[in-house]
């Protein structure tokens, strides 16, 4: 019996060296990737002295938008109400409140993978008598997120082994299978919004036959993994 426990502690030994026998880096990518989701808020607006002839003129401006863009090609068009107000103006005369109408506000935000066409979607807002549009921006979607995080995490790990290998082999040694992998927290791409450029187009009412191009910003993906190795003898 004290000859089997002497012989289980010896046998214990080589493989708590091995474990101490590691090396540990940061495998690390950058990944510059192209959007392919596009965005742009468009409300129709108006005031009139009673809530039901503000809420008539905008519902036409709001619906004849919608019609036009289910009539448009834009491919993979996605039509969403983003809000819906009737509120009372008040203004401060002669040390009291007077009322100056009532203003409806109907918003549709409009999302296509045609970002280019971006443009004409604002054009056919003026078209409407839309001059109120926000929010223009441009993304990626949650499938190509996915697929663009999975290339970096790839990118990544290989890192990890090239920046392993090149140390263990400085010092004379020879790189081993892997321990242990772990993902850091990633940075992923937000929206890249372009308001100010959405705003400017929306107010000068242009026409469809001037509608600009719209460009979507390409945006870096970063991520790092942890990633262990032992150390052959």
């Amino acid at each position: 019996m004290l000859v089997l426990i002497v012989l289980s502690v010896f046998m214990a030994e080589p493989a708590s060296a091995t474990l101490d026998r590691k090396v540990s880096v940061a495998g690390e990518c950058t990944l510059e990737v192209e959007p392919d989701r596009g965005s742009v808020t468009v409300v129709a607006e108006h005031t009139a002295p009673d809530a039901k002839s503000a809420i008539k003129k905008a519902t036409e401006q709001h619906e004849k938008l919608r019609s036009e863009l289910k009539r448009s090609k834009l491919k993979g068009l996605e039509l969403s109400t983003s809000e819906y107000t009737v509120q009372e103006q008040f203004q401060w005369e002669n040390n009291k409140q007077v009322s100056k109408g009532f203003t409806c506000r109907i918003g549709l935000k409009v999302v296509t993978p045609e970002i280019p066409a971006l443009g004409e979607v604002l054009s056919l807002a003026g078209d409407a008598g839309i001059r109120n549009t926000q929010g223009l921006q441009t993304y990626l979607s949650d499938q190509k997120m996915l697929d663009e995080k999975k290339k970096c995490l790839e990118s990544a790990a290989k890192n990890a082994r090239e920046k392993a290998e090149q140390l263990v082999k400085a010092l004379g040694g020879k790189l081993g299978p892997v321990i242990q992998i772990q993902e850091r927290g990633a940075a992923m791409p937000g929206p890249m919004p372009m308001v100010a450029e959405a705003m400017a187009f929306a107010d000068k009412g242009m026409a469809r036959s001037a509608s600009p191009t719209i460009e979507g910003a390409r945006q870096n993906l970063r991520l790092e993994v942890d990633v262990s190795f032992s150390i052959e003898p």
